[in-house]
C-alpha cells in the first residue's frame, strides 16, 4: 500500500536516480537501454515542477513509478556474466526470463525476483512502459495514442504492486489470535508430527480488497510456530490472471510463476532452461516450444523440477493475491499422476511426503476452498477500535510530520479525532485500506485558531500536501 505523504521528496528521489545513472555512464560502464533511460529521465526532469501539484493518488503512482525505475536501472546496469558465444546462443532461443508475468506491471519483483533476469538482456518493454506510465501520470500531450486506440477516461494502465514477505512487525496491528490460528492450521498440533496422513496441509485467507489478507498472511509467515516447523519458507506473489481466451498469456503467467519459484530456490535458471528444452516430453512435440502441446509439456517439466527441488525439506509456500481463480490452482493437495503430463495442476509440483504446507490468499471464499479443499479457510476480522486507531494515528502523524513547522500539540483536529475514534473506525467499516485512506485525507488539512479564537479547518499549504475535502479520501 502506498505510504502517506508519498508526494514528499519526489524531486530528491529523481535526482538520486539521475545521479546514479550519470555516474555509471561517466565511469565508462555499459548501461543497457541507455537511450530509453535518457529519454525517460529527460521527460521527468522537464515535468519535475508538476510533482508537488499532483493529486494524492497520482503522487502514489509517481512514487511507485520511481521505485520501478530504481529496480530497472539496477537491472540495466548489471553486466552480462556470459561469454559472447553464449550470448549469441541465447539470442537464438526464447529465454525463460522473457516471460513477463503481468503486462500491466513494470515493477520488477522484490529481492531475488528482480535478479532472475539480471544476466539476460532486458527487452525494450522493460523501460518503454515506464515512460508511458510517466506520461500518463503527468498527463503529457505527447503520450496520446493514435485516434481510437486506448481513448477514454477508463483506459488507464494499472500499475500492479507486487507483494513481498518482508514485514515490519511493529507496523502490523491486531490479529495476533488469528495469525496463531492460521499458523496452527498449517503446522498442525505438535502431537501429530508423525501422522503421515497430515504431512501436507493447506489453508486459505479470503476477503475483499483492502481487508488485510496480505497483512494477515505476513503475520503468519513470520510467526514463531511457522519458523520452528518449516525450514524453508517461500513467498510468491501471484497477481492478475489473464482472460480465459488468452492461451499464450496464461502460459506465460504459469511459466513465469514457476521460473520465479525456482530462481528463489537457488536454481540456475539458464541450466533449467536447457533441461526443459532437452527433455523427452518437450522433444516429442518438436522441441521448438511453439505448439500448444510443447508449451504444456514445458510447464509439466518445470513442475517436476520444482517437485524435486522441494522434496528434500519441509516447506511453507505462500501464494499471495491470486486475483482471479484458475483451475490450475485447484486442489493443491493432489499428488502428481503416476502416468501422463504434470501440467494440469500446480499442486503436482508440491511434494507431499514431508511435513509441508501452502497458504493462499484470494478474494472469494469459494475460490479459497477449491484450492485448499480439506484445509481451513479464514477471513480477516474487522480491526478492533484500538488497533484501527493505532494504524490511523501512525499514518496521520507520519504525513503531518513531513509538513514544515508541524507540532502535534497545536493540532486540534488530531485531538478531536482521538475523541471520536470509535465513530471514525465505524465509518471506515474497520477495513485497513479505508482507515489508511482516511488518515491520508485528514492529514491534508490543518487546524488553527483565528483572531476570534474560533477553531477553523482549512486545506494545508505545507509543501507536499494536497488540498481537498477529507471526505473525498476517507471511505465511509
Amino acid at each position: 500500500m502506498a505510504g502517506a505523504g508519498a508526494g514528499d521528496g519526489m524531486e530528491q528521489k529523481l535526482e538520486k536516480l539521475m545521479s546514479a545513472f550519470h555516474d555509471h555512464q561517466e565511469g565508462n560502464k555499459a548501461v543497457r537501454h541507455e537511450k530509453e533511460l535518457e529519454e525517460l529521465f529527460s521527460f521527468l526532469r522537464e515535468h519535475e515542477a508538476a510533482f508537488s501539484q499532483l493529486p494524492g493518488d497520482k503522487k502514489d503512482d509517481l512514487d511507485a513509478l520511481l521505485r520501478n525505475i530504481e529496480g530497472v536501472l539496477e537491472l540495466c546496469k548489471k553486466p552480462s556474466s556470459t561469454t559472447p558465444e553464449e550470448e549469441e546462443k541465447k539470442k537464438k532461443k526464447k529465454k525463460m526470463g522473457d516471460c513477463i508475468p503481468f503486462k500491466s506491471s513494470s515493477r520488477p519483483p522484490d529481492h531475488k525476483d528482480a535478479d532472475a533476469d539480471a544476466d539476460a538482456e532486458p527487452t525494450p518493454s522493460v523501460v518503454a512502459p515506464l515512460l508511458k506510465q510517466a506520461r500518463d501520470i503527468l498527463r503529457d500531450s505527447s503520450s496520446s495514442a493514435p485516434a481510437g486506440a486506448g481513448a477514454g477516461p477508463n483506459k488507464k494502465e494499472v500499475l500492479y504492486e507486487w507483494t513481498t514477505s518482508y514485514v515490519d512487525e511493529e507496523r502490523l496491528y491486531g490479529w495476533d489470535d488469528e495469525a496463531k490460528e492460521v499458523a496452527d492450521a498449517l503446522a498442525g498440533p505438535e502431537e501429530d508430527d508423525d501422522d503421515k496422513e497430515k504431512l501436507f496441509r493447506a489453508a486459505g485467507i479470503f476477503g475483499i480488497h483492502g481487508s488485510g489478507k496480505t497483512a494477515l498472511a505476513q503475520k503468519v509467515f513470520v510467526h514463531d510456530r511457522i519458523k520452528d516447523t518449516f525450514p524453508l519458507r517461500l513467498w510468491v506473489c501471484v497477481g492478475p490472471t489473464p482472460p480465459d481466451d488468452d492461451k499464450q498469456q496464461q502460459y506465460e503467467v504459469k511459466f513465469s510463476l514457476l521460473y520465479r519459484m525456482l530462481d528463489n530456490l537457488g536454481l540456475d535458471t539458464y541450466k533449467v532452461e536447457g533441461v526443459v528444452n532437452a527433455s523427452e516430453a518437450v522433444k516429442k512435440h518438436g522441441g521448438d516450444g511453439d505448439s500448444d502441446a510443447a508449451k504444456e509439456s514445458k510447464i509439466g517439466v518445470l513442475l517436476f523440477i520444482l517437485h524435486v527441488a522441494l522434496a528434500k525439506t519441509s516447506y511453507l509456500i505462500v501464494l499471495d493475491d491470486i486475483r482471479a481463480y484458475d483451475p490450475w490452482y485447484t486442489n493443491l493437495a493432489l499428488p502428481p499422476p503416476p502416468h501422463g503430463e504434470w501440467s494440469d495442476r500446480l499442486g503436482y509440483g508440491l511434494p507431499k511426503l514431508k511435513k509441508s504446507a501452502v497458504l493462499v490468499t484470494c478474494r472469494k471464499e469459494e475460490h479459497a476452498r477449491a484450492m485448499v479443499r480439506t484445509g481451513r479457510v479464514f477471513h480477516p476480522p474487522l480491526l478492533a477500535v484500538a488497533d484501527a486507531w493505532k494504524l490511523f494515528e501512525r499514518e496521520y502523524l507520519e504525513a503531518k510530520k513531513k509538513q514544515v513547522g508541524y507540532n502535534v500539540k497545536d493540532d486540534m483536529l488530531y485531538n478531536d479525532l482521538k475523541v471520536v475514534q470509535e465513530e471514525m473506525v465505524g465509518k471506515c467499516l474497520g477495513l485497513p485500506v479505508a482507515i489508511l485512506e482516511a488518515a491520508k485525507g485528514f492529514a491534508q488539512y490543518c487546524t488553527y485558531v483565528d483572531d476570534d479564537d474560533a477553531k477553523t479547518t482549512q486545506p494545508t499549504t505545507a509543501k507536499g500536501a494536497d488540498a481537498g475535502d477529507p471526505a473525498d479520501h476517507a471511505a465511509a
